[in-house]
């Protein structure tokens, strides 16, 4: 039966991920012949007018096996990341070279995506390289990242720019055929999907929630499911091919049935609340009742000091914020117009009270409906 072509956008922007299992030998070195036939890929596509970035690992694998001691401590990769960047970045840039091509290092670490004035300079840097014809090449500043301002994996921090960059498409490359109901590294037989929706990529994130593929990378196949979902909020589409697969970027934009290709959500979520939704880190948490949850998700009202149980952890105005329920259901997320301090002197009360106990008063709500995404919608 003959197989039926993808469509997909007018693909203008492109933005691709490339993993460490992509760009390295079996033994964790850097093979410089699987950059040399990226490159060449990539090439092609900006020939034929497509913007194209790169988010790519690998800088820990380049200089890992340059140390005279060898280990998984975070000081150990932080090293060997400030070790592969440079050399990472200089095959980019030789080999891009051949092609009339320069390139541009984008180093990023979660802080400078959860503060909007750094988002939005990252936003302004990436476009203004892509406007002038250089292959912006991001990469997770691993020298200074540490847990808590780290992302998880590459994948999401792709799925973050497709935002910024405003891609068309989201390539993943990496040591895996596509998404199955079984992780393909576990179970080679297992039938890789070709088209997934939203609703069943949920069940998918369902069923390998606790699952851990163990690659090169700190990803695995959770963050295949995840990353896709942050971008489809974008109206991003995703899709997840093997980056060994000979000339694979040019079978995926011609509509070749490879890999697994997840369709965005109809209903995407705005620039300003996909930011609060995916880029901004919550700090901590606001604890409310059943009416405020009830007015949050049904009348998608603003949350009111009224509905508010309790702030938990410390945060300031202008962070960003989890609202649960009592049961630990998370509701929304959002940015809190007072700090964890105020809100729990104001919890409970009316948003008349509020200037006669805190002697003054920034908004009536604890965070505006205008700054508040509902679970539901991420």
């Amino acid at each position: 039966m003959k197989e039926q072509i993808r469509k997909l956008p007018k693909i203008q922007c492109l933005l691709i991920k490339v993993g460490s299992s992509s760009l390295c030998h079996k033994n964790g070195k850097i093979d410089t012949s699987k950059i040399v036939e990226l490159t060449r890929q990539v090439a092609i596509q900006i020939q034929r007018g497509i913007k194209v970035i790169l988010v790519s690992s690998g800088a820990v694998a380049a200089g890992q096996n340059l140390l005279r001691e060898y280990g998984s401590s975070i000081e150990n990769k932080q090293a060997a990341a400030a070790i592969g960047q440079p050399i990472l970045m200089g095959y980019f840039q030789q080999y891009f070279q051949a092609y009339n091509l320069n390139t541009a290092q984008v180093l990023l670490t979660h802080d400078d995506l959860n503060d909007r004035n750094r988002y939005l300079n990252a936003r302004n840097t990436l476009n203004k390289l892509i406007e002038n014809g250089i292959v912006p090449i991001i990469n997770e500043n691993d020298t200074v990242s540490v847990k808590g301002i780290q992302f998880s994996d590459n994948d999401f921090l792709g799925a973050l720019c497709t935002n910024m960059v405003m891609a068309d498409l989201y390539i993943i490359l990496s040591d895996i055929d596509g998404i199955a109901e079984q992780d393909p590294k576990k179970n080679p037989d297992a039938t890789v999907f070709s088209t997934l929706s939203m609703s069943q990529l949920r069940q998918l994130q369902t069923i390998n929630g606790n699952v851990q593929s163990k690659t090169l990378g700190r990803g695995g196949i959770v963050t295949k499911l995840t990353a896709p979902y942050m971008a489809a909020q974008y109206g991003v589409p995703t899709i997840i091919a093997n980056g060994q697969t000979r000339d694979i970027i040019d079978k995926l934009l011609s509509g070749e049935q490879i890999g697994t290709l997840i369709k965005p959500t109809k209903n995407n979520l705005n620039s300003w609340k996909a930011y609060i939704a995916h880029a901004l880190k919550p700090r901590a948490a606001i604890i409310i009742d059943k009416g405020a949850s009830d007015a949050v998700t049904k009348h998608k009202a603003s949350l009111l000091a009224s509905g508010v149980i309790r702030a938990e952890g410390k945060f300031f105005r202008g962070d960003g914020t989890r609202c649960y329920r009592e049961d630990g259901t998370e509701v929304a997320r959002g940015i809190a117009e007072y700090s964890s301090e105020e809100i729990n002197k104001i919890a409970g009360h009316q948003s008349s009270e509020i200037e006669k106990i805190l002697g003054f008063q920034f908004r009536r709500g604890i965070i505006h409906r205008d700054n508040l995404v509902i679970t539901e919608e991420q």
